[in-house]
């Protein structure tokens, strides 16, 4: 019995292909040069490269190359934000490494990439918050890189551990894996492994509360910065001070190192980095009191969160789990069984393993739930607080306005219409009495320009356009379609004067309503251009354009705003068919 097993496998690996030498080499240069254009932010660059060397892996059917080109691209696509296909290939790399061939008296090449596959599952599953599932890996890639005899290798192999673990929360063993990275990094010469474990050693003595031990390891981060090239380990050293000055509470120090995140290179390729950032800037902000940043933060920290914690997402993380859990059980269990020659036993241990394996799954989904729930009732009070904020500054800056508003009338206008008519009856000339009312006239003008907004005293005519558009939009949700964009370049929106931007204001309000109100249109366009010269805007509909000779009261009253802002104002056909008005202003 024992021959004929051996003959099959014989037979068996004779029926798989093995790469020649310099197909290795080829596939090993495909990889080198993935690896250098993520390393630099180019991600989108290296899943084109490494779908090439997956391709020639394919081909020349080498397990070794399979496991290592798939288990790369998994990185790359996962760093991109596109985890469903980064599970595809960890899965396909899986399926390999799980099977007892492969494990068989592993070489070298086949220890490093298994530990290679688990160190990027686990970062994978605590990006996803599964910590325990990442500790897990974590730790299993460290067991098999302690088999191998690249300095190199085993020093990114116990940093990325170590930096895991530290998400998980186990801080002895961490500091454990990071000094062993350093150690090993600095063996190697590699001083951009050697800079990331420095830097998590920092932040781990910090957090344990051995400040002089944090101190020694900012130093060393200090001195090998200008080393430095590698997009990703600076990356590793802005996060670990801005988790030290969020546990210190330094919140203006975290929005600093923060804000050098995301002007990194790059950044954009990164985008569980990005929502981490926004997450916490939001936090912060709160704290010191600066509301509209902390909305700002909120809302794009919300927008990248809607599409990174996506439920179908989390769900296939979880399948390939399962998955592969169990095969990996069903693997030892089938050794086992070799030695045992017990059918029966393996087949209950099989029905166990699963039972479990769905326990987890129940209650690691409700702990998922109950956590987002938090998080949601958390961003929904924040909110909500802002917007009693803003209602309440709006309400007293409207009641200031009318209040000013009727002193102005009662002590000057009522007056100058009085001096008027006593004028008029004491029966003086009439010039006298046409520059008194050409003085209530400017009194009465002056007066309606002050007509301004509360909201301009606290937003800008870029927010302010922008809420009168959304509110437009959804009183017509079904009927007309409204849109609204805006873009400003060499100056901010604050720098247009609140006299300019009333006007302009009216100006798009009174579009607007004649565009709903006659031009029998399915879609409305608003836009507005910020530069250096002034501000276009333009509103714009799909409806009929009637070339009337008759002069509307709205149309005037559009002409005069723009006369009285030095604009100048066009009405006509636009390229849809409709009416479009056009504003420019110089300012």
């Amino acid at each position: 019995m024992k021959q004929i097993l051996t003959l099959l496998l014989l037979v068996l690996s004779s029926a798989v292909a093995v790469a020649s030498p310099s197909e290795i080499a080829e596939i090993a240069r495909l990889r080198d040069v993935a690896d250098s254009l993520h390393s630099v932010g180019r991600t989108d660059s290296a899943i084109t490269v490494g779908e090439q060397a997956i391709a020639l892996a394919d081909k020349y059917g080498d397990p070794t190359q399979i496991v290592g080109t798939n288990a790369s691209q998994g990185v790359f696509l996962r760093s991109s934000g596109r985890v469903d296909e980064a599970l595809k290939k960890y899965e396909k790399a899986l399926s390999i490494i799980t099977s007892g061939q492969f494990r068989e008296n592993p070489d070298q090449e086949a220890i490093e990439e298994i530990a290679s596959l688990y160190i990027n599952l686990s970062a994978l599953n605590l990006d996803m918050q599964n910590k325990t599932e990442a500790g897990r890996n974590a730790v299993a890639a460290a067991d098999w890189i302690s088999k191998s005899n690249d300095a190199e290798l085993k020093g990114t192999i116990y940093g990325v551990a170590g930096s895991v673990l530290t998400g998980c929360g186990d801080t002895d063993k961490a500091l454990q894996y990071q000094n062993l990275a350093y150690q090993n990094s600095m063996e190697s010469g590699s001083i951009d492994a050697a800079f990331r474990a420095a830097a998590y050693t920092m932040l781990l003595s910090d957090r344990t509360g051995n400040k002089s031990d944090a101190e020694m390891w900012r130093q060393k981060c200090v001195s090998l910065l200008p080393q430095i090239s590698s997009v990703m380990s600076k990356l590793t050293y802005y996060q670990a001070e801005c988790s030290i000055c969020l546990k210190n509470n330094d919140d203006r120090g975290s929005i600093t190192w923060f804000r050098k995140i995301l002007e990194s290179d790059g950044i954009d390729n990164l985008p569980f980095v990005k929502f981490d950032c926004y997450n916490n800037m939001h936090l912060a902000y709160s704290k010191l009191g600066d509301y509209r940043n902390a909305y700002g933060t909120l809302l794009q920290s919300n927008e990248l969160r809607d599409s990174l914690w996506a439920q179908e997402k989390a769900e296939s993380l979880r399948e390939l789990t399962i998955k592969y859990e169990t095969k990996e059980a069903q693997l030892a269990l089938a050794q086992s069984e070799a030695k045992r020659s017990s059918t029966l036993m393996w087949l209950f241990i099989a029905i166990a393993i699963l039972l479990v394996g769905a326990v987890i799954f129940i209650v690691y989904a409700t702990r998922q739930k109950r956590m987002r729930l938090q998080r949601e009732m958390k961003f929904a009070r924040i909110r909500a607080d802002i917007g009693r904020q803003l209602t309440q500054q709006y309400v007293e800056g409207l009641e200031n306005e009318r209040e000013r508003m009727a002193r102005e009338l009662h002590d000057g206008v009522c007056n100058d219409l009085l001096a008027i008519r006593m004028n008029i009856n004491s029966g003086k000339s009439a010039d006298s009495t046409a520059a008194m009312i050409d003085s209530c006239r400017e009194s009465v003008r002056r007066i309606s320009h002050e007509l301004m907004p509360p909201e301009f005293s606290y937003a800008t005519l870029d927010e302010v356009v922008r809420f009168f558009i959304s509110k437009q939009a959804a009183a017509n949700e079904g009927k007309i379609e409204i849109s609204y964009r805006s873009s400003a370049t060499g100056r901010d929106w604050s720098s247009v004067p609140d006299a300019t931007a009333l006007e302009i204001y009216r100006i798009v309000q009174e579009s607007t309503g004649n565009a709903v109100k006659h031009s029998a249109a399915s879609r409305i366009d608003v836009s507005l251009t910020l530069s250096e010269d002034g501000l276009e805007a333009a509103i714009s509909d799909n409806g009929t354009f009637n070339p009337s000779g008759k002069k509307g009261i709205g149309l005037e009253s559009v002409r005069r705003r723009a006369g009285a802002i030095n604009g100048s104002v066009s009405i006509g056909p636009g390229e849809s068919g409709g009416t479009e008005v056009k504003l420019t202003v110089k300012f």
